[in-house]
């Protein structure tokens, strides 16, 4: 992917200075009033300061309190936010229903060519039967992390396929047992894994609104489910999760070798949880199937911003939801992986930089890895990771495969999608 960095690089210096220099204020007809969590407070407060006539009410409100107070200020009709931020981006579902018919349509509203500009399918998360309701403030898509010196001292070369992947699994247990390379319980990192073998856990049915695909009986579904069987039983990966104490000591204790994990995983976990050194870590694009022409990359995580579509404020609200998300002055410095690639560029020089890692090729992963997002992950109106801890996590733990515990899966998907609104098909 260098040749796409360097080509953002040069012909996003045009567009950076279009968004940048984009009417600093289309002033609000009134006040703004935005709802976000503590992390955004300073970029909305930036916003303000950079706009001459925008007065915002800021108010703060915890990820996990937001759709029921959203859903509070519309029955009560006062107190709507004009724009929030969606701690993950596939919650935008919950937010453009009868119960809280909150979201707008972004569709006509939102230049196609700064749209183009955003990795592809980065919006994916933000789409609602097959409209588009948010813009993403960040990606969290998956990578392969790994233990470089380690994985050179065992002679073993980085993954690219599933079935290399398979083939590591069988080694590392057989000769170096006691390494591990992720879990069968995380329900995270069990949904990325199925979900990148093209499993349709809960596909969107194109041209059919509020309908989903749930077949965990094909082949896709199938050979990811024998692949966390193989290992959960030679012990690469364990019945722990990445935030559970054994995990967290097991990784001190310097025995995770590699782990497919989200874009923020080296800097918030590797780091300052697992302590691992400096100049040990290493990252590549997740693995595909042999027989696919490349990766299929989920998201652990990753927010996005909306406005509300009955907003007096239109004209404001929209200058600010672009200036938050593709804004160099917003983006350049933001915490985790943004996701309009000419200011993507510009955020990745200090990792190319930083010595904690093993090489300067991280960013040159993400970036990468960016290009291989499902286009399946669209928003919908459940959690997914909680059904599959609901039932794979129990089942595994307790000596159950995976494989024997699809259909209860499927099951419970089906359920769940049912009592959300959906019609469910199974082909």
């Amino acid at each position: 992917m260098t040749d796409l960095r360097w080509t953002y690089a040069v012909t996003g210096v045009v567009l950076l200075a279009t968004a940048l220099a984009a009417p600093a204020a289309l002033a609000a007809e009134g006040k703004l009033t935005v709802w976000g969590d503590t992390l955004r407070v300073q970029s909305y407060k930036v916003y303000a300061e950079q706009n001459d006539g925008v007065e915002l009410d800021i108010v703060t409100v915890a990820p996990e309190e937001m759709v029921t107070k959203l859903q509070l200020a519309l029955r009560a009709g006062s107190g709507v936010p004009d724009l929030v931020f969606i701690s993950d981006a596939p919650n935008s579902a919950m937010l453009a229903t009868r119960r809280a018919d909150y979201l707008m349509n972004l569709d006509g509203l939102v230049d196609e060519a700064l749209l183009g500009d955003f990795y592809p399918n980065a919006n994916a998360p933000c789409i609602v039967n097959e409209d588009l309701v948010c813009l993403r403030n960040d990606l969290a898509h998956n990578l392969i992390w790994y233990d470089k010196p380690q994985m050179e001292a065992f002679g073993y070369a980085v993954p690219t396929t599933w079935e290399e992947f398979i083939v590591l699994s069988a080694d590392l247990a057989e000769n170096h047992p006691g390494y591990f390379l992720g879990s069968s319980t995380d329900p995270y990192g069990v949904y990325a894994m199925i979900m990148s073998s093209g499993c349709d856990m809960a596909t969107p049915v194109a041209g059919r609104d509020n309908t989903l695909l749930v077949d965990l009986s094909n082949d896709a579904c199938l050979r990811a489910a024998d692949m966390i069987d193989t290992m959960n039983a030679n012990g690469t990966l364990i019945k722990s999760g990445p935030f559970d104490p054994e995990f967290v000591q097991t990784a001190q204790d310097g025995k995770l070798l590699l782990y497919v994990g989200p874009t923020w995983f080296g800097e918030f976990i590797l780091k300052p949880s697992y302590q691992i050194p400096a100049g040990e870590i290493a990252a590549a694009i997740p693995p595909r199937w042999s027989e696919d022409d490349k990766p299929l990359t989920w998201s652990f995580g990753g927010g996005a911003f909306g406005i509300w579509k009955d907003t007096d404020n239109l004209d404001a609200a929209l200058d600010m939801l672009v200036w938050l998300t593709t804004s160099e002055a917003n983006q350049k410095d933001a915490v985790t992986f943004p996701p309009y690639a000419p200011v993507t560029v510009l955020w990745g020089e200090k990792l190319i930089d930083d010595a904690y890692y093993a090489d300067d090729q991280v960013f040159a992963a993400m970036e990468e890895a960016a290009t291989y997002a499902d286009p399946r992950n669209n928003a919908r109106r459940f959690d997914m990771p909680s059904v599959i801890g609901k039932i794979v996590s129990p089942a595994v733990a307790s000596g159950r495969t995976l494989r024997e515990t699809l259909p209860a899966l499927e099951q419970e998907i089906v359920n769940t999608a049912r009592v959300a609104g959906y019609e469910v098909v199974n082909e």
